[in-house]
């Protein structure tokens, strides 16, 4: 099922990854505060584990930034800005709830700048 999918502007690919607050409920329940950052793992196509944190940014309330292994995960898929990354769901018997992302890059067309 998935949670939610976002195009990935340049401060996204440079920095963090910034979510609105109403991805909140879709995001694995956590302990703890989102003002200090919660970590929550993420399994890639590859099935590689992700630990991405996940804060609110200084004086903002309205969203939420994923800091943590995000950049390491940009470099990684090679990321450029319009590509799109999507959160899934998986819930699997034996491993429980866990969290997924795909990749998928913005077509030939777009690529021209």
């Amino acid at each position: 099922m998935q949670l939610f999918a976002r195009a990935l502007t340049s401060i996204e690919v440079e920095r963090r990854l910034i979510l609105p607050i109403d991805c909140l409920p879709a995001l694995p329940r956590f302990e703890g505060s989102y003002e200090n950052g919660i970590t929550f793992q993420v399994m890639d196509d590859v099935e590689i584990l992700w630990n991405f944190r996940c804060k609110k940014p200084n004086g903002a309330a309205d969203r939420l930034a994923i800091e943590t292994d995000w950049i390491q995960f940009v470099n990684s898929k090679k990321l450029r800005s319009g590509d799109i990354v999507g959160f899934y769901k998986d819930d699997d018997r034996v491993s429980g709830t866990l969290c997924k992302i795909e990749v998928k890059r913005r077509t030939c067309i777009d690529n021209k700048e």
